[in-house]
């Protein structure tokens, strides 16, 4: 493994408390560094020089060294700028005057031509030699008793250039560093000293302080945030940290907290959707089963020849194809359903006017109901031009669906009825189908258009339903902008009611 791999990932796993104290300690030291490098610039070379944009003078000092540092980068950032040559030239003339004054030899060369030079290429070079040994392919920067040398080496887009200083008459006083080692214990065990320290002191401590605190306030709530994913990961969903702020942290665990509870609800729901879905084959499967036994049975009594008149075999003609009849709504639900789920079915609204609409529904209603013993009711309060954005045969499906859900949740001692009811308001037009049936519980009365819901314990003929075509209905209206529910109780009936926007 690379060790600088190595050292970043150490790195990113300090916990927070190492990290704390790692800044605490940093926060200590870097200051007191930054202070005392400040003192001792300040004792030393402040008090006697204020230029450090060029060398006044040819003794070393911290001073003069960023003056150096200074000159040269400057001579460097000018030689790689956009100016012209000669611009550049009065430019560098300008800056190395000064330097020149105090004995200081320079050579700039371009692209391995002399580009300034104080004196000739090999005496400068010679000059350099004779103080260290250089080689100009290389960076130097020496001061010394015997003299400095500085060489630099500056790259621009498509120009490289060498700059050499070199001067023998150059001096390192080591005065100003004895001086300020006997000052320093004076200096220190003064009052100034003493108050200096104190004042350190408190700093210090202060910064410790602080950083417990904040270590403290810090890593308890993420502390517990970790715990918090440790359970969730161990499947405990009804686990909650108990942290309240205001703070970002606070944000953190509160959203966490969130999180969690939504997790919960999505798996609740994944859950009960599951079963719903198992519910769903089990009534589809009995669906199918009950008219397909019908067809072969009655199949079979055709090929065998029991029916011998005419007369049965028309009537085992009929059974057949209304079983099969059966199984094609049932498999046109489950198309349906499946297409509005996955968003393909795209409704084809026109200007459609009630009242006509619903004369239409209640004349083929009284006919079915005719066939099935059922006594039926049409009552219809909407005005003459109501109108409202419909795709006619869409719902024409839908009062269909409920129809047939109120034939077959009828009860066995009672006959049947069916009531259509239409009402006008303001804006809006409501739609009533009730009937005698069999009714349901206030538990299931939300929920019958839920997809695959049957409401097994309300009603006494769930496995004739596989709790799709309510589903379809409510779909369906809500694509139209409009709202379906249900009332009723159990052994009194169901009224399913639609409200639809009219058009003004």
């Amino acid at each position: 493994m690379n060790k600088d791999n190595g050292l970043k990932r150490s790195s990113r796993n300090l916990t927070i408390s190492a990290r704390i104290t790692l800044t605490t300690i940093l926060g200590i030291i870097v200051p007191l560094l930054i202070v005392l490098a400040m003192s001792w610039v300040f004792l030393h070379s402040m008090t006697s020089y204020f230029n450090f944009s060029s060398v006044t003078t040819n003794s070393y000092s911290m001073l003069n060294q960023i003056q150096w540092n200074q000159t040269m980068s400057s001579i460097s950032n000018e030689l790689i700028s956009s100016d012209s040559e000669e611009v550049k030239y009065s430019k560098i003339n300008g800056a190395v005057t000064p330097l020149e004054n105090v004995g200081v030899k320079i050579y700039i060369e371009k692209d391995g031509k002399e580009f300034y030079s104080s004196a000739n290429k090999s005496e400068i070079f010679s000059l350099a030699n004779s103080i260290i040994p250089v080689n100009e392919a290389h960076n130097a920067n020496y001061f010394g008793e015997n003299g400095m040398v500085i060489i630099n080496h500056a790259e621009g887009v498509n120009e490289r250039y060498l700059v050499v200083a070199a001067s023998s008459d150059y001096r390192v006083d080591d005065i100003s560093a004895r001086h300020l080692a006997q000052d320093f214990p004076s200096l220190v065990f003064s009052k100034t000293g003493l108050i200096f320290i104190l004042i350190v002191l408190i700093f210090i401590l202060s910064i410790i302080a602080l950083s417990f605190i904040t270590s403290k306030t810090i890593s308890k709530p993420i502390k517990e945030l970790a715990e918090g994913a440790n359970e969730i990961s161990k499947g405990n969903l009804d686990y909650e940290i108990d942290y309240e702020s205001t703070n970002e942290i606070g944000q953190t665990v509160k959203a966490f907290n969130h999180m969690t509870g939504r997790l919960k609800q999505s798996l609740e729901k994944q859950s009960a959707l599951e079963q719903s879905r198992k519910e769903m084959i089990a009534g589809v499967a009995h669906d199918l089963r009950t008219p397909l036994t019908s067809v072969k049975g009655y199949v079979e009594g055709l090929r065998d020849g029991i029916a011998n008149t005419p007369e049965k075999q028309e009537s085992y003609l009929k059974t057949i194809y209304s079983s099969t009849l059966t199984m094609e709504r049932l498999l046109d639900d489950l198309l349906t359903i499946s297409r509005l789920e996955l968003g393909t079915i795209k409704l084809e609204p026109t200007e459609t006017d009630v009242k006509s609409f619903l004369d239409d529904c209640a004349e083929e209603i009284g006919l079915e109901l005719e066939k099935q013993d059922f006594d039926f009711e049409y009552i219809n309060n909407c005005g003459d031009g109501v109108k409202v954005s419909l795709d006619v045969d869409r719902f024409a499906r839908v009062i269909t669906n409920i129809v047939a859900n109120s034939i077959k949740y009828s009860r066995k001692d009672v006959k049947g009825k069916i009531v259509l009811d239409a009402q006008e308001y303001s804006k809006s037009i409501i739609i009533s189908i009730s009937d005698n049936g069999i009714g349901l519980d206030s538990d299931s009365l939300p929920r019958i258009f839920d997809t695959f819901y049957r409401a097994d314990k309300a009603r006494s003929k769930t496995s004739e339903g596989s709790g799709i075509g309510l589903s379809v209905c409510r779909q369906i209206v809500e694509l139209h902008g409009g709202h379906i529910w249900a009332t009723g109780a159990e052994g009194e009936g169901l009224t399913i009611h639609i409200s639809l926007n009219k058009m003004i």
